[in-house]
């Protein structure tokens, strides 16, 4: 009977036990199991050949050399990837230099039909509510983007409202061509800034969120990378916590208490120390983001939405059901 090979070809793409557990769902403890070929249901085959990537018959011992069929420059939709440092332009914090990718980002906003949206994701939730004008009025009415997606879209309050369909068939992926369509048609210092990309995929790199769905789904995550983020905040936080107790001991060694001055200064002197340490940590984990990449793994819809349309200047959409933005039809 042949073996499952699935562990080579996760170590020939540099994708970890840990990372490749989350993306299949499962404990890692579990993962070490179907790596070993124990017990594996049909139904965890489906799920590894389709993260993966690969038929079902490829994950075992034959053919007998793993064929890689890596190329990041076949633009899939739905597929899961595993992409190298070398062949991306990662985007992840708004304030890096590609944050602007974002749709999170208010440097792009997008206009329709006479209705102003402050991000391209804005409208993304305001068409999520489809026939339901005020409450599109009210979306477009707040300017964080971030706030606007916990309240309408993270909350269950305004669940009975959203678009049944949005998830149908991939449906979601394609009103996000439309939006983005628009906001290259609108925007020409968005264009600008994708023509500086030319030659590599763009991915957003989803590593610091919450490894869910959507963070796989719309960009890409890096597990080893994330956890070294971790560990370095952590680092940081106990160093700060270190030299905070052993000021703490140095002052009530003291033999004379500080005068008010002194403690006012002693206070400040303080504060600027850990907004210095802070501000280094931050320096390092942008470093890591932008520079330390291990593969980034996921779907990566946006990233590959803004890849064709600077490649083309526009990317074909097809929206199987018909959407409506206050009283207009879109589709």
């Amino acid at each position: 009977m042949n073996e499952l090979r699935v562990k080579q070809i996760i170590n020939q793409r540099n994708i970890s036990v840990r990372q490749f557990a989350e993306m299949l769902g499962i404990t890692r403890e579990h993962c070490y199991h179907v790596l070993r070929g124990e017990n594996v249901s049909k139904k965890q085959l489906e799920n590894m050949s389709r993260v993966l990537n690969m038929p079902i018959r490829e994950l075992y011992t034959t053919p007998d050399e793993i064929v890689s069929d890596y190329n990041p420059y076949r633009i899939v939709f739905g597929r899961t990837e595993h992409y190298k440092a070398a062949d991306i332009i990662p985007f992840s914090k708004l304030s890096g230099k590609y944050g602007a990718f974002s749709n999170m980002s208010t440097a792009y906003p997008v206009d329709l039909f006479g209705h102003h949206c402050y991000t391209s994701e804005h409208l993304f939730i305001a068409l999520r509510f489809s026939g339901h004008p005020d409450l599109q009025k009210e979306i477009l009415e707040y300017e964080n983007a971030m706030w606007c997606k916990k309240i309408f879209i993270n909350s269950k309050e305004y669940e009975p409202y959203r678009y049944p369909q949005w998830r149908d068939n991939y449906f979601d992926i394609e009103v996000m061509k439309y939006i983005i369509n628009l906001k290259y048609q609108q925007n020409e210092g968005f264009r600008t800034l994708l023509n500086k990309t030319k030659g590599k995929i763009i991915v957003e790199d989803t590593t610091m969120q919450n490894t869910s769905d959507s963070a796989l789904r719309w960009g890409c995550q890096d597990l080893q990378k994330r956890d070294l983020i971790k560990q370095t905040r952590k680092s940081v936080q106990q160093f700060i916590t270190e030299n905070l107790n052993k000021g703490k001991k140095k002052e009530a060694a003291l033999k004379k208490p500080r005068t008010e001055s002194a403690q006012k200064r002693q206070e400040q002197k303080l504060k600027k120390w850990e907004a210095i340490v802070e501000k280094v940590q931050d320096v390092y984990e942008q470093a890591l983001l932008e520079h330390c990449h291990y593969t980034l793994s996921g779907e990566n819809a946006l990233g590959k939405i803004l890849t064709v349309i600077r490649d083309q200047g526009y990317i074909d959409y097809h929206l199987d059901y018909p959407l409506y933005f206050f009283e207009h039809k879109i589709g």
